[in-house]
């Protein structure tokens, strides 16, 4: 059963690590944008996409990710060739009020509310063996990886950067993009004070980490208590045995 807005905002102001996510899966000819949690992905607001741009090995591209109508609506954009591919997703104001209930909408207009936070989602995919998969592009909250994923064996070395410098104690977390896994049985890892961790990967195949990090006061306290950042990193392992 596909999650609510209103569930949306629950997680995300009483449960970081089991807040939503965007995250990018380059499939054909192109990427598409998925929003949710792996083994159960929504229809994300085209709307809320900032940007989404596919770094070359020649440059940057800006791309325009359009919704897909059918049986199984997607936002996606097309594109040709390996990319490091990067997305903004700005998830906007959400409130708690007395009574529990929450709306999409900030304290300044819901005085009342009793919890508030902005929420801004980042996420990057490395798509073939020609991506610039090392590329930092300056995201806010950041996954850089300091191997090359495709040929990650077991765990994988990755630096996590906020506002451009190491975010240390922060927990990274691996899932494989689509099977539900419990907290407890999530692999992690956390960062050191150089924002390294070592994140473990339970075999060859699709994966996904993600991190969340959560500042207070806001930025724009009059509007919210609290700013939450997401981010994610997407890519393939290859299995030696198939090569």
């Amino acid at each position: 059963m596909r999650r609510t807005a209103l569930l949306t905002a629950l997680l995300a102001l009483t449960a970081p690590a089991a807040a939503h996510d965007i995250w990018l899966d380059p499939a054909g000819n192109g990427v598409q944008v998925l929003y949710g949690h792996p083994h159960e992905p929504e229809l994300p607001s085209a709307g809320k996409l900032m940007s989404l741009t596919a770094y070359e090995p020649s440059g940057a591209v800006p791309l325009a990710a359009k919704l897909e109508t059918g049986p199984r609506p997607a936002l996606r954009a097309a594109h040709q060739g390996d990319a490091l591919f990067a997305a903004a997703y700005d998830n906007g104001y959400w409130v708690r009020l007395p009574d529990g209930t929450y709306r999409n909408a900030s304290k300044r207009m819901l005085p009342q509310a009793d919890k508030s936070l902005w929420s801004v989602k980042f996420a990057k995919a490395v798509q073939g063996p020609d991506a610039p998969w090392q590329t930092v592009v300056g995201q806010p909250l950041e996954i850089v990886p300091l191997e090359a994923p495709a040929a990650a064996s077991g765990r994988i070395r990755v630096r996590v950067l906020f506002e451009g410098r190491p975010l240390g104690g922060a927990s990274v977390v691996a899932t494989d993009g689509a099977t539900f896994r419990s907290e407890a049985d999530q692999a992690r890892a956390r960062t050191d004070a150089e924002g390294v961790a070592v994140v473990p990967l339970r075999g060859a195949g699709p994966q996904v980490l993600g991190v969340a990090h959560r500042v207070t006061p806001s930025q724009t306290p009059t509007l919210a208590d609290a700013d939450s950042y997401g981010a994610t990193l997407a890519f393939t392992v290859t299995d030696p045995k198939t090569n």
